[in-house]
């Protein structure tokens, strides 16, 4: 594993750890909720220049049209004015963002239809400029299967996110994720590699648990990780650092696509092993 993929590794854990703790201690959803929502803020706020800020509200057009509320709103906070930010800044125009990020604690088949609307009503905005904001949705944990979320995210069509994380058990999804076709749009799962002698990984081998294996979870190579099921009843071991890596580099490409920042160096980092997902299409 090289040192980008193990870094983000670590850092899902860490995230992950961090979360729980909270959830455990506040107990109640919406509080819960918010302090997931930050948690990703503070990974953000370490990956995306000074120049973009992160912020919460509803983006806005010229002709009165409004989203819903938004999670997490990255928008230009140095070129344009915060004409609107005179108080708090919760009114965001829209030429000034460039991705709308919905943040989910559990990723249910409402709310997959309730991003589907929220994405929707952000389409339905005119920007003078142009430009319709990204949509991005990251959740800690699915309520369902993999291929049932697959299912139900591919029903939404032309609604679907630009870019889908749920780090357990390592669900990616989107056009942002093919750096050959940005027209594709994929849903798949991230599989632990099997590695060989030197820690690398063996490109389309995957972790397994034996047959007797009766639990969530697997420990391999030094960490814990996820034991989800496929369509077929076969069982697999899932990734979440690598869907949270394979996210991050795709948020930033959303963001370079739309000249907010410069081409990421992250994704030269990442090796065409690193990038392989089980499409759940047919699973």
């Amino acid at each position: 594993m090289n040192i980008v993929e193990e870094y983000w590794s670590g850092a899902v854990q860490r995230l992950q750890i961090e979360v729980d703790i909270f959830n455990r201690l506040i107990g109640h959803a919406g509080e819960q909720g918010r302090e997931n929502e930050l948690a990703l803020v503070r990974v953000l706020q370490n990956l995306i220049p000074r120049r973009l800020g992160l912020g919460s509200g509803i983006i806005i057009d010229a002709q009165d049209g409004r989203s819903k509320q938004t999670d997490i709103i990255i928008y230009d906070s140095s070129d344009q004015p915060s004409i609107l930010g005179q108080t708090s800044q919760v009114i965001f125009p829209i030429e000034t963002v460039y991705a709308a990020v919905e943040v989910k604690t559990t990723l249910t088949p409402d709310e997959i239809a309730d991003c589907g609307a929220k994405r929707q009503r952000l389409r339905q905005l005119t920007a003078a400029n142009g430009r319709c904001p990204s949509f991005v949705v990251l959740a800690y944990a699915a309520s369902t299967s993999p291929a049932t979320v697959s299912k139900h995210i591919e029903v939404l069509k032309d609604q679907m996110p630009d870019l889908l994380c749920v780090l357990d058990p390592g669900i990616v999804g989107g056009a942002a994720l093919d750096i050959e076709n940005d027209a594709t749009r994929i849903v798949g799962l991230t599989p632990l590699h099997e590695r060989d002698s030197s820690g690398r990984r063996l490109a389309g081998r995957w972790v397994r648990p034996d047959d007797g294996h009766r639990y969530p979870t697997l420990q391999r190579f030094g960490s814990s990780y996820p034991v989800t099921m496929l369509s077929d009843r076969s069982r697999i071991v899932g990734e979440p650092g690598r869907a949270l890596l394979l996210f991050v580099d795709g948020l930033l490409r959303l963001l370079a696509n739309q000249h907010a920042i410069p081409e990421p160096a992250l994704t030269a980092y990442l090796t065409d092993v690193a990038r392989e997902v089980l499409d759940l299409s047919d699973r």
